[in-house]
């Protein structure tokens, strides 16, 4: 991705557009996490439930920090063992009640977005609720096309299995979804931690 597209999709997360990008895994929606009609017209367009909280991908674990309480003590050896991957951690905000899902991809256009934008940004699957994930870009949905911005065609994402989401606002980990990473790996590390 060229400097004057990673450009574009500043200035589109910064105007509360939308940006259509790879991960890993599928493609990926992603706008300013933090800006309220950038939210209400993703909602819209995915015709998703409003209750259901945003996950977000960010450029580093240092960012994530700036964030995000990250003081539980399985943070530094999960983040260190398994990003930039598909586990996604739940984690308190600073200076609020909220807490954000995040994870940092694995896929380098994901990563330079959210570096560019110097915050995370929303990754939410690029499809309706309830509809299969995008995988090709040839099949990108035409209603979405008056509603995205900007679309980066980085070719055929490899699909599989999405991330793994565990929580970390409690004292043990607690499993919320389990996808790639077998959440035995995550109980090891835990168990490790506390010999």
């Amino acid at each position: 991705m060229d400097a004057v597209t990673l450009e574009t999709c500043t200035q589109v997360l910064q105007g509360a557009g939308i940006v259509c990008y790879p991960t890993e895994t599928f493609y990926a929606l992603g706008i300013d996490p933090w800006n309220e009609p950038a939210r209400e017209k993703l909602f819209s367009l995915k015709g998703r439930a409003t209750s259901k909280e945003l996950p977000l991908i960010a450029a580093t674990a240092a960012m994530v920090k700036r964030y995000c309480v990250t003081d539980h003590r399985l943070f530094d050896l999960l983040s260190s063992r398994f990003w930039p991957g598909p586990l996604t951690l739940v984690l308190p905000g600073r200076n609020s009640s909220a807490h954000y899902a995040v994870r940092i991809s694995s896929h380098p256009v994901a990563r330079r977005i959210s570096e560019a934008f110097q915050s995370p940004i929303v990754s939410t699957s690029a499809n309706r609720s309830g509809e299969p994930p995008l995988q090709d870009p040839q099949d990108f949905p035409q209603q979405f096309s008056d509603s995205v911005e900007i679309m980066i065609d980085a070719g055929i994402c490899s699909g599989g299995l999405p991330s793994t989401i565990v929580s970390l606002t409690e004292n043990d980990p607690r499993l919320l979804r389990e996808g790639a990473i077998p959440f035995s790996e995550i109980e090891f590390a835990y168990e490790t931690l506390k010999e």
